[in-house]
């Protein structure tokens, strides 16, 4: 009995063989042969539709680079809003008589137009940016896993992972002529645990792993870093630099009520000029004939995450200020409204203190020191070493502007000057608190103005910042420690001895990767190329002088290299994956909300990507190697 089911599935199968050919043949895809050349071929890039792929092909490579939408409300051709897709194809029929042939031909005939078609397009341009990407990753002796989670437009939580590996760049002659830091974006994924596999990569080349605080990524015990570390205990957690930083700050805002009460008048004074044209235009307008102040800096919104925001917030009120209270005595004089009257003279009342003039002082001070090196993390060649130098300046800055009060004072005092505010703290009236008999003198509550804000808030808020910066850090510096051997201040000033147990801390760290031998080829190395080492500042041209400089010794220090090229793959933050989520807002907008999961992340990948993937141009090979499902059509 199962032998005849299975000569009548066999026998159905033949027919309905036949019955396609039949239908080829009516449509005139078929010449007869034994095969059907879409069949033969597994792609439309050859035969007769060739001409028609290629262009379908760039039309779609054109608007998934510019990032354009592909559907509209009617998808027929001639008639409108049938979207960007057909509108370019009917804009290039009118002078390709390839394209007019194409959408000239009888309905029910394949055009390749449907957005079935348009799907696997994206996909397959998606699939091959991934395949060149990983291809690079795979080359290269290490990587580091960068992941970072969002929600879209349609509450779904999307998770974007990011590879940092290190690629060395040959010209035809097969000769190193850079080295360059990458981080790659790899689309949006649902899972972790099946993410390597179905990109080919190898778990046990992963030798780092970036995350922000998040418990569900962070967490020591269930958390994606525990996870990984149990398949690769080599793959050192970082945690996000930058994230860190923000935290470092919020945390000097959020444990003193003067700095809390200070943000929220900068918020009221954009939202007071912000919500109103008339008011910004008249803000805009006014000019100060003082060659010290700024017309062209406009008032910027504060962000709760950004902090680099909250510096360009601060400096526009510190070089407009007189351009504020001019704007706001004017409002407070000559407006019709009594409640606009009111809110100007409030934001006057406070903006004349001297305690908030100091506070823009010293708030745009600190700020413009972590400003500086939060831009620097986010760049995607700094590494852990460059990273930790940056911090631990600005906490060498922070510390000596805590003994420059008076500086700060006398800075303050010059800019309420130009208004003529009282360059003196305001005196509040203390709480009358019930003294215990047991009470020391030191428990005393500090009853001078000037005393009180300088111990109260001007120190407390630079002695957390500190300390924070301190704390928060100390994981990437325990791995600086690690790497220390192969710094170029430590190669030029170590002794012979030092240098030899440093390196061996490092080699002994990671005995899989680094050699024994590590140690004396360290010492050969320094002892070769002193003179050009005294001039390098960094791990990545200290990589480069090895690499390309002098490319014919690099065998001679394969260990140095391998070590070198361990470090600059350790990430840093997980900056490239929060760009990744800016485009995802650019593409998936509320008009194209329902867009599929895979539509999505092949659309964000090729966006991103393919510039740097060099997947431009397009090739007859690009479909040949790629199943489509044309049934669907």
């Amino acid at each position: 009995m199962l032998r005849k089911n299975s000569k009548l599935k066999k026998k159905m199968c033949r027919r309905n063989i036949e019955q396609k050919k039949k239908d080829w043949a009516r449509l005139g895809l078929h010449d007869g042969s034994s095969r059907c050349p879409i069949l033969q071929h597994t792609g439309f890039l050859h035969g007769l539709h060739h001409s028609y792929a290629l262009r379908v092909v760039n039309v779609t490579l054109t608007l998934a680079s510019c990032n354009l939408a592909f559907r509209g409300h009617r998808e027929v051709l001639g008639q409108p809003n049938s979207g960007n897709f057909l509108s370019i194809i009917e804009l290039l029929a009118c002078y390709d008589p390839v394209l007019k042939e194409l959408i000239s031909r009888p309905q029910g005939t394949i055009k390749y137009l449907s957005p079935t078609i348009q799907n696997e397009l994206i996909h397959i341009l998606s699939l091959r940016v991934q395949q060149n990407i990983t291809a690079d990753i795979n080359e290269g002796p290490f990587f580091s896993i960068i992941m970072d989670t969002t929600q879209d437009l349609s509450k779904h939580d999307q998770l974007s992972q990011v590879y940092r590996y290190v690629t060395i760049v040959r010209n035809a002659m097969d000769k190193a002529v850079d080295i360059k830091v990458m981080e790659s974006f790899l689309g949006f994924m649902e899972t972790m645990n099946t993410s390597h596999y179905a990109n080919s990569l190898d778990i046990s080349k992963c030798r780092g792993q970036g995350y922000d605080g998040a418990a569900n990524m962070s967490g020591i015990y269930l958390g994606v870093q525990a996870r990984i570390w149990e398949k690769e205990p080599l793959a050192t957690y970082v945690h996000c630099a930058a994230h860190n930083l923000n935290l470092v700050l919020n945390d000097a805002v959020k444990n003193i009520s003067e700095m809390e009460r200070f943000y929220e008048t900068i918020e009221h004074i954009y939202t007071f000029f912000g919500n109103s044209i008339k008011r910004w235009t008249m803000l805009t307008g006014i000019v100060t004939t003082d060659g010290s102040d700024h017309p062209n800096v406009t008032l910027k919104r504060l962000c709760p995450t950004r902090w680099s925001s909250r510096f360009e917030s601060l400096s526009a009120i510190r070089y407009r200020y007189v351009d504020l209270m001019k704007a706001l005595t004017k409002i407070a004089l000559t407006s019709d409204k009594r409640d606009e009257r009111n809110e100007a003279v409030g934001l006057m009342k406070s903006m004349e203190k001297f305690s908030f003039i100091f506070l823009v002082v010293v708030q745009a001070k600190v700020l413009e020191t972590v400003n500086a090196v939060s831009k620097t993390l986010q760049k995607t060649d700094t590494d852990i070493q460059t990273a930790m130098q940056l911090l631990e300046n600005s906490i060498q800055i922070l510390s000596d502007y805590r003994s420059a009060f008076d500086q700060a004072k006398a800075t303050a005092q010059m800019l309420a000057s130009k208004w003529g505010v009282q360059t003196t703290f305001e005196n509040v009236r203390p709480r009358r608190v019930k003294r215990h008999f047991d009470e020391l003198s030191e428990d005393e509550r500090l009853t001078n103005a000037e005393k009180y804000f300088r111990v109260q808030i001007f120190n407390a808020t630079l002695d957390i910042i500190i300390s924070q910066l301190s704390q928060r850090f100390s994981c990437m510096r325990e791995t600086c420690h690690v790497f220390e051997a192969i710094r170029p201040m430590t190669l030029q000033i170590a002794g012979d001895d030092e240098l030899f147990e440093k390196a061996k801390r490092l080699s002994d760290h990671y005995s899989r990767d680094i050699a024994p031998t590590f140690p004396t080829q360290l010492l050969s190395f320094r002892s070769c190329f002193k003179a050009e080492i005294s001039q390098k500042s960094s791990i990545l041209q200290l990589a480069k002088m090895l690499v390309v400089d002098y490319d014919t010794v690099t065998s001679t220090f394969g260990e140095v290299c391998t070590a070198l090229m361990l470090f600059l793959t350790l990430p840093v933050t997980v900056a490239t994956a929060e760009r990744s989520f800016s485009k995802l807002k650019l593409i998936k907008t509320y008009l194209r909300s329902s867009m599929g999961q895979e539509r999505l992340s092949g659309s964000v990948t090729y966006y991103v990507s393919s510039p740097s993937s060099g997947s431009g141009k397009v090739e007859a090979s690009l479909i040949n190697k790629n199943k489509l499902m044309w049934d669907h059509i």
